[in-house]
């Protein structure tokens, strides 16, 4: 840039001209070299990006003194104020003109939102394309480039005029139209985001701009009526403020980290604020979720059965509720089973560390004015939608093992979409405001209250009551202390406790005896299913003399007294087949070496082969009895 000031009309800048118009402006105007510009590094730039000023690096400050205009002329020059992920969603990568604003000497940069049809200042189409279907390029790159500046290469389309370049026609109040798109980018610029939101805006996955867009709304960004109609119907949401940081100190366990070292320890801290979370939602998930939970994983264990586990989890829905559990904790904690199942210390180098997807949802992005006490609560309320998302999918999966009936394991789940862990937060002067769709709600355990479970317990004693007495009714043989061995009514019990109890000691087995309380406060010991009842002062005395005075009744009476053998008579099982004896191995095998994490793909796959089959036998035997009976009418016939 030579010292001299360049040759300029001080004040032909407008409002939200593009930098890219004025500096082809300046160059046709002083017949500038891309050298001759200022930019902020050392050595003059070879190339030049004057719509992103991010990579051509023009130091606007430089350039506004050497035009003699205010720097602040250059706010919105380019769409750089926006963050990179969302220019990347919202704008297309090269220059769009009006063709009425450039008759009048004019640009905007804002012309390069993707959702921008027509121009707000004369509704006519944007175009991105000369008359002779090249597109226009936005980099300065040679001497070349310089001598042209102001017309496309081909000469057919000219971006201003003698007089449009030293002062355009158009007046600053018809750039008012563009305030609205001005404000709208101003207010997404300042939003704080997760890093797979950006993730997803950058890699321009489908539905994210409309998404950001609608979920936007719901904070109070308005969205400008000269873009493009959002479609998208809006998702439920939630909406969580936070005020004055004495609130949030009030409403912890714990205070949040402290503001020492504030830059340093921004990662760390949002790692340990998850962490807090997950392991909160763990409590409430083996409190009252799940309560069983970690004996049902270990009959998992011992099972190793595909589809054994699957019949339990599609009959029993505890089960199942525990299966959902063990799945969310795997695709949270990686290694989880390394220490909760059996319950053992971590190894060395083991640190509880949480899954990429989780830690990419609580990575906040565009926070970095906000204190520490936001932060920590930011990273909460998004680590409790990060998880509540993978619960989500922790059940579809374990409704689908139900459905299938086969449970499968052998890895974590598959990532959640972007979608179902996005959130949205805004900084007001009056606190930060938390949005995202409507947020699982992590199903607790069916209890009945303490009436009901007492009115349930009372009647199942007046059942128990019932079926002893009906059985036990009229005469029946007697000893007592008192009177010895006598015959008298049975003696009916005091109230609705009656034991049910097995009789030890005895040779061939271990029969039932009922015990109760009498009227007079002495109890009964009562054979179950014969007349033979004993009455004494203590239930230890009672059930002795019952086993005592049985077997005296049986050695003198010669009588046998009724009772239940203590073994089963056993059905003998079908010989297995081939295909299901190869199952039978697999699972053994893997039950023997505790294969239940390390050899959970290949159970998952022998469970598979094994019921295709099954399927295909059972088809081949259909088809033959099909061919049989045709056959048959067929000879008849």
């Amino acid at each position: 840039m030579p010292e001299r000031h360049l040759t300029w009309h001080r004040g032909s800048v407008l409002p939200y001209a593009s930098l890219w118009h004025t500096v082809l402006r300046a160059c046709a105007l002083n017949a500038l070299h891309p050298a001759d510009l200022p930019t902020t590094g050392a050595r003059p730039a070879q190339s030049l990006d004057l719509l992103d000023n991010q990579a051509g690096k023009i130091d606007v400050a430089a350039l506004a003194h050497a035009l003699g205009e205010p720097p602040a002329i250059f706010d919105w020059s380019t769409l750089e104020a926006v963050p990179n992920p969302l220019r990347v969603a919202l704008a297309v990568p090269q220059p769009r003109v009006c063709l009425a604003c450039l008759a009048s000497g004019y640009h905007s940069a804002l012309f390069s939102v993707a959702l921008l049809d027509a121009c707000p200042i004369h509704h006519t189409p944007l175009v991105g394309r000369c008359h002779c279907g090249a597109p226009f390029d936005a980099a300065l790159r040679s001497l070349a480039d310089s001598r042209r500046a102001g017309s496309c290469p081909c000469g057919r389309l000219h971006f201003f005029t003698h007089e449009t370049c030293r002062r355009p026609t158009m007046t600053p109040d018809m750039t008012h139209a563009l305030t609205s798109v001005v404000a709208w980018l101003h207010s997404l610029s300042q939003l704080i985001r997760p890093s797979r939101l950006d993730q997803a805006l950058s890699q321009h996955a489908p539905g994210s701009l409309e998404w950001l867009i609608t979920t936007a709304q719901s904070l109070g960004i308005a969205y400008p009526v000269c873009l493009r109609p959002n479609t998208s119907a809006p998702a439920p949401v939630e909406i969580v403020e936070y005020g004055a940081p004495s609130t949030l100190v009030q409403s912890q366990g714990r205070p949040p980290p402290s503001d020492v070292q504030d830059n340093k320890r921004t990662s760390l801290r949002q790692t340990t604020s998850a962490l807090d979370v997950y392991r909160a939602l763990t409590r409430h998930v083996r409190r009252h979720v799940a309560p069983d939970g970690d004996r049902w994983v270990s009959r998992f264990m011992d099972s190793c059965d595909p589809l054994e586990i699957a019949e339990r989890i599609c009959c029993n829905s505890r089960a199942q509720r525990a299966f959902v559990a063990m799945l969310w904790a795997r695709s949270v904690e990686p290694g989880v089973e390394r220490r909760r199942w059996p319950y053992r210390l971590p190894t060395t180098g083991f640190n509880n560390a949480l899954a990429e997807i989780v830690a990419d949802d609580c990575q906040l992005c565009g926070a970095d004015n906000a204190d520490t006490r936001t932060r920590h609560w930011l990273t909460c309320h998004a680590a409790r939608v990060s998880l509540g998302a993978l619960w989500r999918d922790a059940q579809a999966c374990a409704s689908g093992a139900a459905r299938l009936r086969l449970a499968t394991w052998y890895s974590a789940l598959p990532g959640t979409s972007w979608r179902d862990s996005a959130w949205l937060a805004l900084a007001t002067p009056h606190g930060v405001r938390f949005v995202a769709e409507t947020s699982t709600i992590l199903p607790t355990a069916p209890h009945a209250s303490k009436t009901r479970r007492q009115a349930a317990h009372s009647a199942h004693e007046l059942a128990r009551r019932n079926a002893m007495w009906a059985t036990s009714q009229g005469s029946c043989l007697s000893w007592s202390d008192a009177n010895s061995w006598h015959v008298i009514d049975a003696i009916p019990p005091l109230d609705f406790d009656v034991r049910h109890r097995r009789l030890l000691g005895w040779q061939d087995g271990r029969p039932w005896c009922w015990l109760y309380r009498t009227a007079d406060g002495h109890f009964v010991a009562r054979w179950d299913h014969a007349p033979l009842q004993v009455l004494a002062a203590t239930p230890g005395d009672a059930l002795a003399a019952l086993r005592r005075c049985a077997l005296e009744y049986q050695r003198i009476c010669k009588v046998v007294l009724p009772f239940a053998p203590s073994f089963s008579t056993v059905a003998p099982a079908p010989i297995e087949t081939r295909p299901a004896l190869h199952y039978r191995f697999s699972v053994g095998a893997a039950r023997c070496q505790d294969g239940f994490w390390r050899d959970a793909r290949i159970l998952a796959e022998a469970a598979r082969k094994y019921r295709s089959t099954c399927v295909f036998a059972a088809t081949r035997r259909s088809k033959q009895t099909i061919d049989g009976t045709v056959t048959s009418i067929n000879n008849f016939s």
